[in-house]
Order: C-alpha cells, then structure tokens, then sequence
C-alpha cells in the first residue's frame, strides 16, 4: 500500500514531507496529535508511519509502543529533535525503519521511504 501517515505537531514539516512524499506518487495523511494518530493507525492500513517523539497528547513513543503491543507491525521512521539516549534506548525493541535526527534532509526521508515501501510492495 502506498499510503502513509505523517505525526508530527509542526504543521511545516508535516506540509514539505507531504508535498514531496505526493510527487512520488504516495498517499498521505497528517496528523499533528498522538492520539489522533493512534486512532487512525487502529482503523488504516497504512504502509508506513513517519513518526515525530514530541507530540501533544501522546508522544511518539508511546504510540510506537502502543501499537507494537497491538501487533501493529507497520513499519515506523521516527524523526525526532532530541539526541538524547534515553530515545535511542526506548526504541531498541520496538522494530523501526529508521530513526532521523531534526533538522533532516528531506533527501534522507525520502530515500528511507522509498527503499522501506519497495521492499515492502502489497496491492494497493
């Protein structure tokens, strides 16, 4: 499926993924809540999820857990501002595609989707 949902509370990050994800010819939706976020992953089958750590509500990481504990195994890449090792750690066993530091080049997203959403073709 070449549907994916961006989180992320910042609505210009959210905008340039999308724009960019588009011309590649992908399905997108937002979402600038966890929780929000959370209910639509419940109900979507969505190819793969860009996931920021810092979000209203629920963070980042929690609906990463949340869903894995569902049995949820769509694949995540989580972009994230902190550096800090507590979310490297956190991250160890919850299976994500990739994890990209802010401020990203927009070449790397686009690079880490497009190789996770080819080795991973369904029907769409």
């Amino acid at each position: 499926m070449r549907k994916i949902l961006i989180v992320d509370d910042k609505e210009g990050i959210r905008t340039l993924i999308r724009e960019v994800l588009q011309a590649e010819g992908y399905v997108v939706e937002e979402s600038h809540d966890g929780w929000k976020a959370l209910g639509w992953i419940r109900q979507v089958d969505y190819g793969l999820i860009i996931l920021d750590v810092k979000l209203p509500g629920l963070n980042g990481i929690d609906v990463l857990k949340t869903i894995r504990d569902e049995g949820i195994t769509t694949g995540v890449i989580i972009v994230t501002a902190y550096e800090e090792i507590n979310t490297k750690t956190d991250l160890t066993n919850l299976e994500i595609v990739a994890l990209l530091s802010k401020p990203f080049d927009i070449q790397d997203v686009l690079e880490k989707v497009n190789q996770y959403m080819d080795s991973h073709k369904r029907g769409d």
